[in-house]
């Protein structure tokens, strides 16, 4: 019996140790270059689940293994086969010319257990093109206007809630509320008013969707790392209880606005004109044909409305934060910016409008070098739909392989950008833009899966952040962490300690 047993524990341990090998060599047995020290079975992200690296960081160290010379590497999201890019031409190929082979994320997405992951970041194939088109003229720079006057009063309101006097505050949560109140308003037609509330419930709820549990964050992972055992068991990948609340939040609203015969030119309305009901507001009967090609239920309208949400508000209020960030270490940096906003403003009679803020050239800059250092989606992730051929190569990616293009790498490497940890705005200069490659720089994406609302995220971290500076002189105190340190549970770029500065009013300073 003890031999049988002996016999047993052998087998077991030998086809184990013959399963690692064989799902270890897969990159190898294909002839395209592996990145050593894959680590059976979480392959080479296991600082990132054991909760040492955040993602984005793990990618960008995975992307400095790369060699150079070579145009990509191959690596293991624990036995799964993923391919990290390193050369801008083949990202460039990926996300624009070949975009064919590449339309899809490889993100999990089951609407029938998880309606709010349908939304338009996660959605595959023809169904994201049709919603794209759709959801597009929300973003034009006519309807960014249009929302301008909302974002100005939001930013007045950033600073006068700092009360004209000196303190110290975490910015990352006071940027938040900011956002949080942009995003009610724009996308809900709603005001929140969570810069004067911090405790709102609209803020509470935001809150809890970025900042999920460690639990609830490796359950998130587990389902975009094994979608296909997602689907089998029925994982959620947001929580319950915050599923509910913006899906009823959505339905409440809808149903108002259906009963008081209520139409606004915002985001919401525009998510209500392409419904799967025939429920409409006694203006809206006369649908356009187009709108034929896509309905949407309520479950899937909340989904838009939570990405408008977490696009919106996440990655500006990071943004914003990281900017003030380094404008308190770097004070000769923060003054000069200062003194375009107050020359702007000067000429502008007192009221910035939606030109003087996007035409700001040092504004432009700061905000670039911010994106670069910081950049909120630090990963981006395409799937092989068509097998693919690497150009100039014999390299060929089969179908359902996971491609990782490694923005942070792709911004902290020196060939790109010299002292890469250095905060240097005039990078974006005119002439240092024309000498780098145009796919260096990605913090929004490129290709046809751009950032849809790139324009509304850069408009209102750069109306909050001149409203601050008008006002304010933006100093280190001593609970400000020169250093930050990535939170490993977010996919954003999320510092775990905040953004602790101290903000003096510029009357008071002689």
């Amino acid at each position: 019996m003890l031999q049988l047993v002996v016999a047993v524990v052998v087998a077991a341990c030998a086809t184990l140790a013959l399963y690692a090998y064989y799902s270890l060599s897969y990159w190898t047995r294909r002839s395209i270059p592996q990145i050593p020290s894959a680590r059976f079975p979480l392959g080479h992200i296991w600082k990132t689940v054991l909760l040492r690296l955040s993602f984005g960081e793990e990618c960008s160290s995975l992307y400095e293994k790369v060699p150079a010379s070579t145009p990509l590497a191959g690596a293991y999201f624990f036995t799964n086969p993923a391919v990290v890019v390193r050369d801008p031409d083949l990202i460039k190929r990926m996300l624009i010319k070949d975009f064919q082979h590449f339309h899809d994320r490889g993100f999990y997405i089951n609407e029938k257990v998880d309606p709010l992951s349908g939304h338009l970041f996660l959605m595959n194939g023809e169904r994201w093109r049709l919603l794209r088109n759709k959801l597009s003229p929300t973003f034009t720079s006519g309807k960014m206007k249009m929302m301008f006057p909302i974002m100005e009063k939001c930013a007045r309101e950033l600073a006068e809630v700092l009360d004209g006097g000196s303190g110290e505050a975490e910015f990352r949560d006071l940027a938040a509320r900011f956002t949080t109140d942009v995003i009610a308003s724009c996308a809900f037609g709603f005001e929140v008013h969570s810069l004067q509330h911090p405790d709102e419930e609209f803020r509470y709820w935001g809150k809890r969707l970025v900042t999920p549990t460690t639990v609830e964050s490796l359950q998130a992972n587990f389902c975009n790392l094994f979608p296909k055992l997602a689907d089998i068991f029925w994982i959620h990948s947001v929580p319950l209880d915050v599923d509910r609340y913006f899906t009823n939040l959505v339905k409440d609203t809808m149903n108002y606005r259906d009963a008081q015969k209520i139409s606004r030119g915002d985001f919401l309305q525009l998510l209500m004109n392409l419904r799967d009901d025939q429920r409409v507001a006694e203006g809206d009967q006369q649908k356009s044909a187009s709108s034929k090609d896509i309905k949407l239920n309520t479950g899937q309208l909340a989904a838009q409305c939570v990405v408008f949400f977490l696009a919106g508000f996440e990655t500006s209020s990071t943004t914003m934060s990281f900017a003030l960030h380094e404008l308190a270490l770097n004070p000769d940096i923060q003054k000069k910016l200062q003194q375009e906003v107050d020359e702007t403003i000067q000429k502008s009679n007192g009221q910035l409008t939606y030109d003087d803020v996007m035409n700001m050239p040092y504004l432009d800059k700061v905000v670039s070098e911010t994106l670069r250092k910081y950049p909120p989606v630090p990963t981006l992730n395409r799937e092989v739909t068509q097998e693919y051929q690497v150009p100039d190569t014999e390299w060929v990616l089969e179908k359902g392989t996971s491609v990782i293009i490694p923005v942070l790498g792709l911004h902290y490497d020196p060939q790109y950008y010299p002292q890469p940890q250095h905060f240097d705005p005039e990078r974006f200069s005119e002439e240092q833009k024309n000498d780098r490659h145009d796919f260096v720089y990605l913090p929004f994406g490129d290709g046809p899966r751009v950032c849809i609302g790139m324009r509304f995220g850069l408009m209102q971290t750069k109306i909050g952040l001149a409203s601050l500076l008008s006002r304010y002189n933006i100093e280190t105190c001593s609970r400000t962490v020169k250093e930050l340190k990535m939170d490993p549970r977010s996919f954003i770029l999320t510092p775990v300690s905040g953004i602790w500065l101290r903000y003096v009013a510029r009357s008071q300073k002689p």
